[in-house]
């Protein structure tokens, strides 16, 4: 008699076992099923963004793909275009205007870092090029604090706290 509970206690155990490591499967694919789904838009984001401008901007490489969310939204593409030449080019999200700028012609990324680190950033998380007012500038996110600097006249725009 002792024997039959024994096994049915070390079969109701293994059923547990079986139970849990069941229940472990599903809450980790599940997790890793929402990381996919939260990835898919900026995936998505970055090849169409690659393939407009490659199309339209002549742009033959592409070193970096974000998104500019100001008083519109955009991607912001940098690359080079076929003369080897730095360019960003951004993307209106909702009616798909395309912008091209030759890096050249305005204030670069460390001169922008540079005029935001005068008024007070200290650890520079992201810089991404952007259209603000109808002008280019570079959002430069420092902790919880955003500045733009105008990308034509290397001046700080505006500072937002978060």
């Amino acid at each position: 008699m002792k024997m039959r509970q024994k096994k049915e206690k070390n079969f109701l155990l293994f059923q547990y076992g079986i139970g849990m490591t069941l229940l472990a499967l599903v809450v980790t694919s599940s997790f890793l099923y929402l990381v996919w789904l939260s990835m898919k838009p900026y995936q998505t984001a970055k090849v169409e963004g690659e393939k407009l401008t490659k199309q339209y901007a002549n742009l033959e490489t592409v070193s970096q793909v974000d998104f500019f969310n100001g008083l519109e939204s955009y991607y912001s593409v940098l690359g080079q275009d076929k003369n080897q030449k730095p360019v960003a080019v951004l993307i209106e999200k909702n009616s798909q205007k395309i912008y091209v700028y030759q890096l050249e012609s305005g204030t670069s990324q460390e001169k922008a870092e540079a005029v935001v680190r005068e008024k007070g950033a200290t650890e520079i998380d992201t810089i991404t090029f952007g259209r603000y007012a109808d002008k280019p500038v570079w959002e430069i996110k420092s902790g919880g604090d955003y500045y733009l600097v105008d990308f034509e006249t290397g001046a700080l725009i505006e500072k937002e706290k978060l």
